[in-house]
This record gives structure tokens, C-alpha cells and sequence, in this order.
């Protein structure tokens, strides 16, 4: 069962935990231990937001954990939020791998495959717009020599979309914004500006439908959340922080809530309702084209 007190418990440990300020050759033992502490840490985090979602997975999340703390770099922000995005990824994409084993029974289909099949739709259905769904998997299924069921299946497979429902949990605010950075991404990953941009004006414009008092906090948390995955040209949305943005090239830091709360006068439970009715509102607008 989801409790905030314990969640905000392993964040505290988390971010005051002293292993990034040791020598890792000078203080190997004590290096070590707080290695250790630092990973089981990140393990009760993640089962405090979710166990019975999460605690299969403890030897990808002790993975990625020991892959963050190896390639960690202060200069881009919190520790903990480097790990969550992190995680999203690798959750993601296991999960992807659960889907294929279980419709494929063992048969093994190529990442290369997945992509290649995902970046052909999105192209054909430019190309092709007066093609139905099952036309443009014939076609996609000749030229890359698999049969239509294989191309019909995987299609589902990388159709990337949120979870239905009408209020926004602890989790689902996590998940979101992992949805929406990890989109961001993966669209360039593909080389496909328009599907990032897509994802990108439908924040802003839910933003620009917030009351004006509303926007600076709001502003301030989407640019904390996106920053990472934000390239320079985007700066151009309305719903960039500048602050944040200026504090980030001064210090190489981003605000947390408690900053942030504190900023603004609030406690963190205010921010954090601010925030959920801002991702109810996106959420809306994000299914809509579904």
C-alpha cells in the first residue's frame, strides 16, 4: 500500500546520502557501504510508490541503480531524478520485452525490428494517409519480408499511450511525466522532430489554459521535470521557467518541491495538488487523439 510518509522517507535518504562527496580510491570501504546503502535505498523507494508493481524487478532496478551511480554527474541535477528517469526507461522497455516473449512465445524479435516497424508506420501514414490500418500493414509486411500478423502485432506493441482515468495518483503523476520525457526522447531517437513537438504544444497548451496565478508554479515544475530532455530550441514554450532555467546554467542545479514550496510561500502538499490538477488537464488533451 502507497504511503507518502515512506516515499518521502527514501527521498530524504536518497538526497542526503554522502557517496557522491567520497573518494572512491581514497575511501573504498566507506565508498562501498554507502554503494550498497544507496542502491537497497533506491530498491525501498520504488517499493514504497508501487510494490507489487516493482518488487519483481529488483535485479533490473539494482542494475540501473548501479549504472546511475557509475555515469552520475552532479552538474545535471539531483541524483534521485537522474534515477528516475533512468528507471522509466529500463522499466519501459522489460516490460516491452515481457509483451514480445508472452505474444511470441520465446521467439525472439529484434529491438532493430521493434523500431524499424514503429518509425515505418509513423512515415507511411504521411505518405499514405488514404490507407486503412490493415492496407499499410500488407504493404509494410512485403517490404520488410515478415508476415502481416507479425507487423499487425508489433504495431500494437510500440503504440506508446497513457493510462485511462479521470484522477491523477502519486504514481500516475510519475508515470506521466516519465510518458512524456520518455516520448520526447524516443521520438528523436527515431530522427522524428514532429512527434516530440506534438507531445511538447500540448503541454504548452494546456499551460496557457491555466489561470495566471497558476503558471509560475506550474512553470517551475514542468521545466524541472523536462528539463533533461528538453533541447535548446524549445526554450521557445511558454511554459519554460526562465528562473529555473537561469539557475540551471548558473549552478547546474534544479529546484525541488521543498524549493519550490518554499519559493511560493506553500507547503509541498499545495504544490503537489497544483501540479495533479495541471496533469489531469493534460492528461485529457493527450487522450483525446486516441
Amino acid at each position: 500500500m502507497y504511503k507518502r510518509a515512506d516515499k518521502e522517507k527514501y527521498e530524504k535518504l536518497i538526497q542526503e546520502s554522502p557517496l557522491f562527496s567520497l573518494d572512491k580510491k581514497a575511501e573504498p570501504v566507506a565508498f562501498r557501504n554507502a554503494r550498497l546503502k544507496m542502491i537497497e535505498n533506491l530498491y525501498l523507494y520504488l517499493l514504497s510508490i508501487n510494490k507489487e508493481k516493482y518488487e519483481p524487478y529488483g535485479c533490473e532496478i539494482t542494475e540501473t541503480a548501479n549504472r546511475c551511480i557509475d555515469t552520475y554527474d552532479s552538474a545535471r541535477g539531483e541524483f534521485l531524478n537522474f534515477f528516475n528517469y533512468a528507471w522509466k526507461k529500463e522499466f519501459k522497455y522489460t516490460k516491452n520485452r515481457e509483451r514480445l516473449a508472452e505474444k511470441y512465445r520465446g521467439l525472439h524479435v529484434s529491438e532493430n525490428t521493434v523500431r524499424a516497424v514503429r518509425k515505418y508506420i509513423k512515415c507511411a501514414e504521411k505518405i499514405e494517409k488514404k490507407d486503412k490500418p490493415e492496407e499499410l500493414y500488407s504493404k509494410l509486411a512485403e517490404a520488410m519480408e515478415l508476415p502481416v500478423k507479425t507487423i499487425r502485432e508489433l504495431a500494437e506493441l510500440v503504440d506508446i499511450q497513457v493510462e485511462t482515468g479521470n484522477s491523477i495518483s502519486d504514481e500516475d503523476e510519475e508515470e506521466l511525466w516519465g510518458h512524456i520525457a520518455n516520448n520526447v526522447n524516443i521520438e528523436r531517437d527515431f530522427e522524428e522532430k514532429e512527434g516530440a513537438e506534438n507531445i511538447l504544444n500540448k503541454v504548452d497548451k494546456v499551460f496557457q489554459g491555466l489561470r495566471a496565478k497558476q503558471q509560475p508554479i506550474i512553470s517551475d515544475v514542468i521545466t524541472t521535470k523536462l528539463w533533461m530532455c528538453l533541447e535548446e530550441p524549445e526554450q521557445r514554450y511558454s511554459f519554460i521557467s526562465k528562473e529555473v532555467a537561469e539557475e540551471w546554467n548558473k549552478k547546474g542545479t534544479l529546484p525541488t518541491q521543498r524549493d519550490l514550496a518554499k519559493k511560493y510561500g506553500r507547503d509541498e502538499a499545495s504544490i503537489s495538488r497544483t501540479v495533479k490538477t495541471f496533469l489531469q488537464k493534460l492528461k485529457k488533451e493527450m487522450e483525446q487523439e486516441r
